[in-house]
């Protein structure tokens, strides 16, 4: 997934809740809702989540 920006916060969600994200954040999760990958922004954010806690794990790299 090639969804990243700068950032200073540790979830998408939360940071979506407290409305922290930047106008460029933002954009990256309606962007993957006008490409159909989910129906919500926080849909978005749960899966920009998801996707930092499972596939960017260090352990990945070496196929754990």
């Amino acid at each position: 997934m090639q969804y990243e920006t700068e950032r200073e916060f540790t979830s998408w969600v939360q940071a979506l809740r407290d409305q922290l994200l930047n106008e460029e954040q933002l954009a990256v999760l309606q962007e993957m809702v006008d490409q159909g990958k989910v129906d919500t922004l926080e849909r978005a954010a749960q899966l920009l989540d998801w996707h930092a806690m499972m596939v960017d794990r260090p352990q990945h790299m070496y196929g754990f």
